[in-house]
């Protein structure tokens, strides 16, 4: 524990006080070196678990980039509905798990815009 650790200590453990976001980053880096669980951490230090929990999870999405949201991983493709039902003429499986089935009625335009997203 250094000089700036033993002031963090005693001067974020008062419950209820304002704590800036120096502070938490710093007690956000000290529970992540800590090897402790959250609970553990919390716990020994005085801290609110639900606090430091929003701190190590703000911490983290700064050190990864961000809270972007991944890309979706379905893509809508509005088709024409069947004016009764068809059955399937053609199927691709796709190492990834994909699947188009499509039947003898799908106009080629709408088949390459299948392709193109599978």
């Amino acid at each position: 524990m250094n000089a700036s650790d033993a002031v963090l200590t005693a001067a974020a453990v008062a419950k209820n006080g304002p704590v800036s976001e120096d502070e938490k980053a710093q007690w956000a880096r000290r529970f992540v070196e800590s090897g402790l669980s959250l609970r553990e951490f919390s716990a020994q230090n005085g801290l609110g678990y639900v606090s430091l929990w929003r701190w190590v999870s703000k911490a983290r999405g700064q050190a990864v980039g961000g809270t972007d949201s991944p890309a979706p991983a379905f893509t809508e493709i509005k088709l024409f509905p069947a004016t009764e039902p068809a059955h399937w003429v053609a199927e691709w499986s796709w190492p990834n798990g994909a699947v188009l089935r499509v039947s003898k009625e799908v106009p080629a335009a709408v088949l390459e815009q299948l392709l193109r997203v599978c």
